[in-house]
């Protein structure tokens, strides 16, 4: 097994990162693919919305202190919830909030994140990683790890400048550490509400013309939020809307699953 690695990035806040990692992760598993979802925000939106508990730092491994602290292969599995067939999760935890401070103090601090997740790296098809909004050392680790790159954005004039300051930071950190640069799968904008106004338009079209390609459209729907209500993903929740052909259209079109053959 070859675990496919991806970060889903976007320091702008409001773009549905967390919706698209919680709903393409359940289209894979719902393709039966083993996925791994890995919530790095401490506000833990990914871990509430599929109703897993928080891990406790004072009590269990957390993630950060796994990142700080080292930990071998066993530990490293205990990170891991089960929520579903296919479908894992390594929860938020209050720590996270702390944890840029620790890591600019620590050796090697842009490795961390990979040294805990190479040791999963033979037990999932795929791992995603929903990070926070912001551009600093939590997102170096990110990139770091990742061989993949996913950007939720939404139809706001922002979102042009949230993605070139990331790809910016993207360029730096590869040109200061020698590494390959991550693969781009391109571009998802959420939170879709036509008919657009004229303005909105525009940067709809500006999004169309970047060199990134856009791999999905979600609209806004209510079943979106009728599912993280209930924990569950749209796959699992209601698997004919229109919604989740969308996310699955998007896991085929980035290159996650293969192109269903025509009937």
């Amino acid at each position: 097994m070859v675990m496919t690695r991806d970060a889903l990035l976007n320091q702008k806040g409001g773009v549905a990162k967390t919706t698209t990692t919680l709903h393409l992760g359940g289209t894979l598993a719902a393709a039966g693919r083993k996925t791994l979802l890995v919530d790095m925000d401490g506000q833990g939106n990914l871990t509430t919305g599929l109703k897993l508990e928080r891990l406790n730092p004072k009590g269990e491994l957390t993630l950060a202190r796994a990142m700080l602290e080292g930990c071998d292969q066993e530990a490293a599995h205990s990170l891991v919830r089960r929520h579903s067939e296919n479908l894992y999760v390594i929860p938020s935890a209050l720590d996270l909030f702390t944890l840029p401070r620790h890591l600019h103090s620590a050796r090697s601090s842009e490795e961390r994140l990979a040294w805990v997740l190479e040791l999963l790296q033979d037990e999932f098809d795929h791992c995603l990683v929903d990070c926070r909004p912001a551009l600093d050392i939590d997102t170096d680790n990110v990139l770091r790890w990742a061989d993949h790159v996913l950007i939720p954005v939404d139809v706001d004039e922002f979102s042009i400048e949230a993605l070139e300051l990331l790809l910016a930071q993207v360029h730096t950190l590869v040109t200061e550490t020698r590494t390959a640069p991550p693969h781009y799968r391109g571009l998802v904008i959420n939170r879709i509400d036509k008919p657009f106004s004229k303005f909105h338009q525009k940067v709809y079209d500006t999004l169309h013309a970047l060199p990134l390609p856009v791999v999905g459209e979600i609209p806004l729907r209510t079943v979106v939020a009728e599912a993280k209500n209930k924990g569950m993903t749209i796959s699992q929740y209601e698997p004919k809307a229109d919604v989740a052909r969308m996310f699955h259209d998007l896991a085929v079109k980035a290159g996650y699953l293969p192109e269903t053959p025509a009937a």
